[in-house]
């Protein structure tokens, strides 16, 4: 599976800790050069945003899309939504099977393309799943209160449901090894 990712969730993602679940979900992660170079190296990002993306991982490729979509509701172009126009338009060039991005808008532009949206909040669910997450409930702690990721209605209920649901996994490992070591101790005869 191929993914292309937008500023918004690579950079809360470095931000607590976890922009390594990226490569051990998809084949491919690309991301536009502006996203790296402007968006990701801004004064006003976090340092170690901007640290990361002066240095980024070997998994990360950054690409120049060869023609970038006017969609003009995303904003004019040079003042907002040039790295959601370059993801969109990388995302349709490298046939992308996702965009991992968290603007409305853009969801929708890219959803219009053919192009299937995820939430960074589905990428993090998705990887607690896979148990490559051991402490998703922190990291949610964290994405709320130690970075700037907006929490409306919608983005809180399924902050609860996955924290729920991470608590529900837990509890069945726990049980399960539990189990595994009682069988260990009383083997069948």
């Amino acid at each position: 599976m191929i993914a292309v990712c937008d500023m918004g969730p690579l950079q809360y993602l470095v931000l607590i800790g976890c922009d390594h679940i990226l490569p051990r979900i998809f084949e491919r992660v690309i991301t536009a050069r502006v996203v790296i170079e402007k968006e990701m190296s801004d004064p006003c990002t976090p340092e170690t945003v901007r640290r990361w993306a002066a240095n980024p991982p070997p998994w990360l490729e950054i690409l120049q899309p060869k023609q970038v979509e006017d969609i003009p509701s995303l904003g004019k172009e040079g003042v907002r939504g040039d790295g959601d126009r370059a993801i969109i338009s990388l995302a349709l060039e490298e046939r992308a099977d996702a965009v991992v991005m968290d603007d409305l808008k853009a969801r929708r532009e890219s959803k219009k393309r053919g192009i299937e949206p995820l939430w960074m909040l589905e990428v993090l669910d998705e990887a607690a799943e896979r148990g490559l997450i051991d402490d998703l409930g922190e990291k949610l702690e964290q994405l709320e209160h130690r970075t700037l990721f907006y929490v409306g209605e919608k983005a809180r209920a399924v902050i609860e449901d996955m924290k729920l649901r991470d608590l529900q996994r837990k509890q069945t490992r726990a049980q399960d090894r539990k189990k595994q070591r009682g069988q260990e101790q009383n083997p069948a005869p």
